[in-house]
């Protein structure tokens, strides 16, 4: 009877083991693809962020109050207390440092607590031509506004409002038109009334006063220069880099893959001395069918291969389970945490891990009961008979 034959039998008999054994070998499984997937989402996740806000600073007063995301990075609170502002000299300041031509646009940013529809919402006053030139993020349902009485919603004001694009709002006792709604962007955008800088002047009754400014390098790699050079220009404003709070993030998921890495690794040791204490009790349950096997003329390499051979077909179906539940986790965690925003990215090679960590653990779990069973004295195990 050949050797594969035999095995099989053997797992039909013992379920119970079997399935002990495997569900310990997917559980290490899992686990590892689980954590693998996850690191790669964040880093891709991270890497996409960066190469859409990687080369945008920031230039804010020193002490402002202003609330407004960019890139994962948020800063302070907008409408509250006292807020200081920065104005139309600090913006020609900014685009006369000595790397100017490493500057794509200078957007100065009004930013205006508003009333609309008897609603409060926050109003941001820009340069729209500029802002959909270098935001690609950016995506309008509808027209860019092109006379002084247009605005665009951002998503979460058109939905709270059932507002679209060709209506009429009142902000500010005043009648405006809605000429794009703004799709999501997945930042404090999408809860903005976005308009012309003057149009928010004259509503409010503001002018030259300006929260922050928006710049854009020409690559990331002249970030770092153009973030001393706006610092030294304007020694009463804080320039901050995105690229800088993005990196920070991911030296925080850095350290949490790190931690994940040992968490999964501990999962896999655990699972692997399961899987041997299971095995070993096993041969000791076996001892009369090892003592036969000797007894017809199975020599110590046979023994030991029939026990390689049985744990190879757990380890298979566990490859299997383990790789099919870490990759559904993958895609089921981050929605289960309304925070975690990452784009699942699929690999191969999280199948080929996940074969491999099934197969190694299985095999190095199953290197001394098959040398128990291999070294078991024929005489002893016939005693059983």
């Amino acid at each position: 009877m050949e050797l594969r034959s035999i095995a099989f039998g053997s797992l039909k008999r013992r379920r119970g083991k079997a399935f002990l054994i495997t569900f310990g070998l997917a559980v290490a499984v899992a686990a590892f693809v689980l954590v693998v997937s996850l690191i790669l989402s964040m880093r891709a996740t991270v890497d996409d962020t960066l190469s859409k806000y990687g080369s945008n600073l920031l230039v804010t007063p020193a002490s402002s109050e202003l609330n407004l995301s960019y890139g994962g990075m948020t800063i302070a609170s907008a409408g509250t207390g006292e807020v200081r502002y920065l104005s139309g000299d600090d913006l020609s300041k900014v685009t006369a440092v000595p790397s100017n031509y490493q500057i794509v646009a200078a957007l100065p940013v009004m930013l205006q607590p508003l009333t609309v529809d008897g609603r409060p919402f926050l109003g941001m006053g820009t340069d729209l031509l500029g802002s959909l030139a270098v935001k690609p993020w950016w995506k309008l349902e509808g027209t860019l506004p092109d006379a002084a009485g247009e605005v665009i919603a951002g998503l979460n004001v058109r939905n709270e409002l059932g507002i679209e694009p060709g209506d009429r709002v009142r902000i500010e006792g005043r009648e405006l038109s809605v000429s794009a709604v703004l799709l999501e962007t997945g930042g404090e955008e999408d809860n903005l009334v976005i308009m012309d800088r003057r149009v928010l002047e004259d509503l409010v009754g503001k002018r030259g006063e300006i929260n922050l400014i928006e710049v854009t390098a020409r690559s990331t790699d002249a970030v770092d220069e153009l973030t001393a050079e706006i610092g030294k220009a304007l020694p009463q404003a804080a320039v901050t880099s995105i690229r800088k709070s993005i990196e920070l993030t991911n030296q925080t998921n850095s350290a949490l893959a790190s931690f994940g890495l040992a968490v999964s690794l501990l999962i896999v040791l655990i699972s692997g001395l399961v899987v041997m204490i299971t095995m070993l009790g096993a041969v000791k349950e076996r001892q009369k069918e090892i003592g036969i096997f000797r007894a017809i003329g199975y020599k110590q390499k046979h023994v030991a291969l029939l026990i390689f051979l049985e744990t190879s077909m757990l380890s298979g179906s566990a490859a299997v389970a383990g790789v099919v539940v870490g990759i559904v986790g993958a895609l089921v965690l981050p929605r289960l945490f309304g925070q975690l925003e990452l784009s699942f990215v699929f690999s191969p090679l999280l199948i080929v891990g996940g074969v491999m960590v099934a197969f190694l653990v299985g095999w190095s779990a199953a290197l001394y009961p098959a040398w128990r069973a291999a070294n078991l004295d024929p005489a002893t195990a016939l005693k059983y008979i």
